[in-house]
């Protein structure tokens, strides 16, 4: 087994904590138990099986299985192909929304290889990365473009092909303008489309609202600007598209799970480390 503690450096989107690999003999078994963070395993060579709930699922090479935080789980090798696998364990603000982009959700989150194959090289080339100086970084930019791909596998061929450009124009706009004081009636006025037609195809691409959407954004650039440490937190605010302090310290809280000053305090606390 080779494996490879990280430090998140202040990331809070997505954050890889560990990754490695394991040659697995008949005998290495895990859980029934849980773990606190997201894992994520692809498989090289062999087979095994992983459980969770009541359901379980016999996975061979190039399949993918993920360990979801504090849901009871087991998996283990088949006894006469035991597996060889990698694995990446991260979490982040982002992480479910990543994996359930990525089509890694429901009580067996399991991807098999005809659907999962593209990944495989960039699971080749994991361990790779463990003697570069800024590997943390390379490892989340690593693990961002595995879900990319998956992403972009599991595409609803259903879908009109003008649903993906709408889409992509609305976020283009909201990544432009979400320091303004914009709305859904903005957005769907930027693309031409019906407000109520627009939150469908958001929710039909990005399994979210476009207000949540541009909540995210806005939160995302909060972060960064938090943790330069170079603004007050109205400052903040405002340049996120906030005038309102209060209003943006209790959206920001909601979302991720400390006040602004307490995450910037933990940011530069970290950063000092």
């Amino acid at each position: 087994m080779e494996f490879i503690y990280t430090k998140p450096v202040g990331l809070t989107d997505l954050a890889v904590l560990e990754v490695g690999t394991q040659a697995g003999t008949p005998d290495m078994k895990f859980g029934p138990g849980v773990r606190d963070m997201y894992i994520l395993h692809f498989i090289h060579s062999g087979y095994g099986t992983y459980a969770a709930g009541d359901s379980r699922e016999r996975i061979g090479p190039g399949g993918l299985f993920l360990v979801i935080p504090d849901t009871v789980h087991a998996y283990w090798p088949d006894p006469d192909e035991p597996w060889h696998y990698s694995w990446f364990g991260f979490t982040g603000t982002m992480a479910a929304r990543l994996c359930k982009q990525a089509g890694l959700a429901g009580n067996t989150p399991v991807r098999l290889p005809d659907r999962s194959h593209s990944v495989a090289p960039l699971f080749h080339d994991l361990l790779a990365l463990r003697e570069e100086p800024a590997k943390e970084l390379l490892f989340t930019g690593l693990l961002y473009r595995i879900f990319g791909t998956l992403a972009v596998a599991d595409e609803e061929p259903a879908l009109r092909p003008d649903v993906g450009q709408h889409v992509r124009k609305a976020v283009a706009f909201i990544n432009a303008r979400y320091a303004d004081a914009i709305g859904l009636v903005d957005i769907s006025g930027h693309i031409g489309l019906d407000a109520k037609y627009v939150c469908r195809l958001f929710r039909q691409r990005l399994s979210m609202s476009p207000y949540r959407y541009l909540t995210d954004v806005r939160m995302r650039k909060a972060c960064r600007l938090l943790r330069g440490g170079q603004l007050g937190i109205a400052e903040v605010a405002r340049s996120v598209g906030y005038q309102d302090q209060l209003l943006f310290s209790r959206m920001f809280k909601r979302m991720i799970g400390l006040s602004p000053s307490a995450y910037r305090d933990r940011a530069l606390l970290e950063n000092r480390e």
